[in-house]
C-alpha cells in the first residue's frame, strides 16, 4: 500500500491544540526536568532513567542542534532567551490554535495574550477549581463570613461573566476528591464542606468532596445553559493525584444523568490508563469526547501507539481530539505535536493495513482529529469545519475579564 499521501497530510496538517497551560520565563523556579515528567521530589532522580525521557531529551536536542544531555539543552535554552526558543519550538510544531486553561499554578508565567507571538489564535479554557478558591481567598468585600449561598452567588456570577469570553470551563475534581460525583449532593452537605474548607485557612483549597460535587455540577448547569464544553482531567496525573479515583468509568452518574444531558464533555489524557474505558464511554454516550493530550508525548512508543489505538477501538473517529496538555516550556508543546503526528500516522498505516480504514479514509482521519473534531467541539470555526483558520477567528478572547493573579 502506498502511504505517502497519508504521511504528507500527517506531516503538513496545522494542529488544534484543544488543551495546554501557559508558558514560564527562564527564571522561573519551576525545573526544567518537570519538561519530561509529572514526577516531582526525589522521584525526579530517577524519571531521567525513563524510555520517554530519553526519546524526548534526544528530539528536543536535535531541534537546537546542541549536545543530547539535560545540561546541554539547558544551556542553549540560557544563552538563546525564551523568545528564540519559543519560535523555534511553535514553528517547528505548526499549531494554528492553543486553548489555554490558566489555572496550574506556575511560577512567573506568561499570561495568555503572550502566547498569541507565537500561535495566530489563543484562547482561555476556564478550570472552575480554582476559580472557587480564587473567591474565597479573596474573601466578601465587607468582612464577613462565607456561606454557602453567598460563595456559589459569586462562583456563578464569575463563570456568567466569563462565558462570553471563554471557550469552555475544566475540572480537576479527580484531583480533590475523584470522578465518582454525587449527583444528589445536598445544600448541607456542601455547606458543611464549605466550612471545612475554611477552617483549614488560607491559602484555600477546596479539597472536600461534597464541596467539590456541588460546585462541579453548579458548573455543569452554566456550561449547558451557555453551550460551553467541559474538560475532565481522567487519568494519570502527578503526585497529587489519587488514580484509582480518575476512571471515567466513575463519571456514570453524571453521563446517565438528564439534567445535564445536554452537556458537552471531553476526557482528557487518553484516560491512560483507562484509554479503553473512555472509548467505551464516547461510543455509547453522545455527549462524551476524548482527548490525547499527555499520553503522548509521556509515554513510550508501544504505549503513545496502544493508547490511542485503545481510544480507536470502539470510540467513533469525529469523537478523538489531539491536545499536547503543553505546559511551563515550549519544549513540551513540540514535542507533543511532533509525537502525535508519527503516532496518529503509525495508528492510521495500521488501520488501513488491517482493513478498517482506506487511505482515503485515513487521511479524512487526520484532519478530523489533528483539526476539525476540535473546530466543531470548541466552536471554533464555522458550520463547515474549514480546516483553514483564516476567516473563522472567534471574537471571544478578552483574558482581562476574571483574570487577577494567577488564575
Amino acid at each position: 500500500m502506498d502511504f505517502s499521501e497519508l504521511r504528507t497530510v500527517v506531516e503538513e496538517v496545522e494542529l488544534v491544540d484543544g488543551h495546554a497551560h501557559n508558558i514560564v520565563p527562564l527564571d522561573s523556579t519551576f525545573p526544567f526536568i518537570r519538561a519530561f515528567t509529572g514526577a516531582s521530589g526525589d522521584a525526579l532522580t530517577f524519571s531521567p532513567h525513563s524510555l520517554s525521557f530519553k526519546r524526548n531529551l534526544k528530539d528536543i536536542a536535535e531541534l537546537y542542534g546542541c549536545e543530547s544531555t539535560l545540561q546541554g539543552v539547558e544551556e542553549y535554552r540560557r544563552v538563546n532567551g525564551i523568545q528564540s526558543i519559543c519560535s523555534t519550538c511553535f514553528k517547528s510544531a505548526r499549531i494554528s490554535t492553543i486553548l489555554i486553561d490558566d489555572g496550574f499554578e506556575l511560577d512567573k508565567k506568561h499570561y495568555i495574550e503572550w502566547h498569541k507571538n507565537f500561535s495566530p489564535l489563543v484562547g482561555r479554557i476556564l478550570r472552575v477549581e480554582r476559580v472557587a478558591e480564587q473567591i474565597l481567598d479573596e474573601g466578601l468585600p465587607d468582612g464577613s463570613s462565607w456561606t454557602l449561598d453567598s460563595f456559589i452567588e459569586v462562583f456563578v456570577s464569575k463563570l456568567k461573566s466569563a462565558a462570553g469570553e471563554i471557550y469552555g470551563f475544566k475540572s480537576i475534581a479527580a484531583y480533590y476528591s475523584g470522578l465518582e460525583i454525587n449527583t444528589n449532593v445536598t445544600k448541607n452537605d456542601a455547606e458543611e464542606g464549605l466550612t471545612q474548607v475554611l477552617a483549614s485557612g488560607k491559602p484555600v483549597c477546596v479539597a472536600n468532596k461534597n464541596l467539590v460535587d456541588y460546585i462541579f455540577l453548579q458548573s455543569l448547569e452554566i456550561a449547558q445553559f451557555y453551550d460551553l464544553p467541559v474538560q475532565i482531567h481522567t487519568g494519570f496525573g502527578d503526585k497529587g493525584l489519587d488514580m484509582r479515583l480518575s476512571n471515567p468509568l466513575h463519571l456514570r452518574a453524571v453521563l446517565e444523568d438528564k439534567r445535564y444531558s445536554k452537556c458537552r464533555f471531553v476526557l482528557l489524557h487518553a484516560s491512560y490508563p483507562f484509554s479503553r474505558e473512555a472509548s467505551y464511554l464516547a461510543s455509547i454516550h453522545p455527549q462524551v469526547y476524548l482527548d490525547f493530550g499527555l499520553a503522548i508525548p509521556k509515554l513510550s512508543v508501544h504505549g503513545m501507539i496502544s493508547s490511542v489505538k485503545e481510544l480507536l477501538e470502539l470510540a467513533p473517529l469525529n469523537k478523538v481530539m489531539f491536545s499536547t496538555d503543553g505546559y511551563a516550556f515550549p519544549e513540551t508543546f513540540y514535542l507533543g505535536a511532533k509525537k502525535s503526528r508519527e503516532v496518529i500516522f503509525s495508528v492510521m498505516r495500521d488501520a488501513c493495513i488491517d482493513g478498517d480504514l482506506s487511505i482515503p479514509e485515513a487521511v479524512e482521519v487526520v484532519h478530523d482529529m489533528f483539526a476539525r473534531n476540535a473546530l466543531h467541539f470548541y466552536k471554533l470555526s464555522s458550520a463547515n469545519n474549514d480546516v483553514s483558520l483564516s476567516n473563522n477567528l472567534p471574537q471571544k478572547l478578552n483574558i482581562n475579564s476574571l483574570v487577577t493573579n494567577e488564575l
